[in-house]
């Protein structure tokens, strides 16, 4: 019995240990949470064209300058008032570098009552990206993904 104990410990520290989460601040009213987890490349088909990973399962993959990632983003919660939504978050990784997530990266925009955008941009040092989020009512949506320099700096950094 205190096998069975000591081995549900290690494994619950080692599931632990392979998430992290950042909780951002984003007003008075909202709040983002954001998690990440080890990417394990043996679970996914990884294309490579010039020795660069180019796709994960056939889809181009973002927060990557084509090394396998280490990271992938495995949950984003996004809580207005009392309304909280769960955001698409396939196909992104390596979200941050290191531990603390740089909470500058994420705007939210009030529209109206049931009328938001989430902007928010996405870097491991290497591979950056940006992502915008429709939020209206009761459901989200991803509007934008783009890893276009171009576009990041005009609509991301205004």
């Amino acid at each position: 019995m205190k096998f069975i104990y000591f081995l549900f410990l290690l494994l619950s520290q080692n599931s632990w240990s392979q998430q992290d989460y950042a909780r951002i601040i984003l007003d008075e009213n909202s709040s983002l949470e954001i998690y990440r987890e080890v990417f394990n490349p043996k679970e996914y088909k990884i294309e490579y064209k010039d020795n660069r990973v180019i796709s994960i399962n056939n889809i181009p993959l973002f927060g990557s300058d084509g090394e396998i990632p280490k990271f992938k983003l495995s949950k984003a919660i996004l809580k207005i008032g009392e309304k909280i939504y769960n955001l698409q978050v396939d196909n992104m990784y390596n979200p941050w570098f290191g531990k603390d997530v740089n909470k500058n990266h994420f705007e939210i925009i009030h529209g109206g009552e049931n009328d938001h955008i989430l902007k928010a941009r996405f870097s491991d040092g290497a591979g950056s990206y940006a992502s915008e989020w429709l939020i209206e009512w009761n459901s989200s949506i991803r509007g934008i993904i783009t890893k276009d320099e171009i576009i990041i700096q005009a609509y991301f950094e205004n």
